[in-house]
């Protein structure tokens, strides 16, 4: 009988534990921050996005569409389309395109056999300037270089930041010949994750929301989310947060991803 018992443990064991694994990525995008996982070589992900700010009177709201597709197992190439709107009762009803996006990104993962990981990317964005109101939005294309980071402290806890800039291409000759500062503060991040099989709960602190036109010199945010992927889909709800403002009511945010 103990015998009988000792092999049943042996054989179910092995399958026990695969049920409890963690994806091989927690998730594939976060609001607001760049991330360091890449596609798959010959793998195309379309995501869908949209976000209210509630945290004034005048309501805006963002809803993008955006494709990426690996060239290799680490270096992909992505597009991106903004649509932005201003509303009080029905959002999205005035949808005008924002900007369009086109980038690239390279990743590191588990660098020196370790559990760090790295990537560095550049996006090119071409603003609509006749779409935001006065002293919103940008006037004029920009390069957007990155630099994401993230440490696998224990098993599901993950620790990440990025670092953006944005250099308007007449300022990139400045830059390199007198070294001057450019005009944009760029864009800080951290936050934490942790994931579950099934699930993962993240939090991201956000110190000016470039991404978000109507919100360039805007209060930091910060924003909780849960993601809950399964097969080749994803979908994440997020609040940001305003630290700083008269109004704090918590945002709506979500994305569904589909990878191909």
């Amino acid at each position: 009988m103990k015998r009988l018992s000792l092999v049943a443990v042996l054989v179910l064991l092995p399958r026990v534990t695969a049920g409890q694994e963690l994806p091989r990525q927690p998730l594939q995008e976060l609001f607001l921050t760049e991330v360091v996982y890449p596609q798959e070589k010959g793998e195309v992900q379309l995501t869908l996005e949209s976000l209210v700010d509630r945290s004034r009177a005048d309501l805006s709201g963002l809803a993008s569409l955006e494709m990426e597709f690996g060239l290799t197992d680490r270096w992909q190439i992505q597009g991106r389309w903004d649509g932005y709107t201003q509303f009080h009762d029905s959002p999205f009803n005035r949808l005008q395109t924002a900007r369009v996006t086109l980038g690239t990104k390279y990743s590191f993962m588990h660098i020196a056999h370790s559990r760090v990981h790295a990537a560095l990317g550049i996006d090119a964005e071409f603003p609509r300037a006749a779409s935001f109101a006065d002293d919103e939005g940008e006037a004029e294309m920009e390069l957007e270089p990155f630099v994401a980071l993230a440490a696998d402290v224990w098993r599901g806890l993950t620790f990440f930041g990025s670092v953006g800039a944005s250099v308007k291409p007449r300022q990139v000759k400045e830059l390199a010949q007198h070294g001057e500062r450019p005009d944009d503060p760029g864009t800080i991040s951290v936050g934490t994750l942790i994931a579950f099989r099934h699930a993962t709960l993240a939090a991201t602190y956000t110190s000016r929301s470039d991404g978000l036109p109507w919100r360039l010199d805007g209060p930091p945010l910060v924003t909780p989310s849960l993601v809950v992927h399964g097969g080749r889909w994803e979908l994440a709800l997020g609040t940001p947060l305003a630290l700083r403002g008269d109004q704090h009511r918590p945002g709506l945010a979500m994305h569904v991803i589909r990878e191909f």
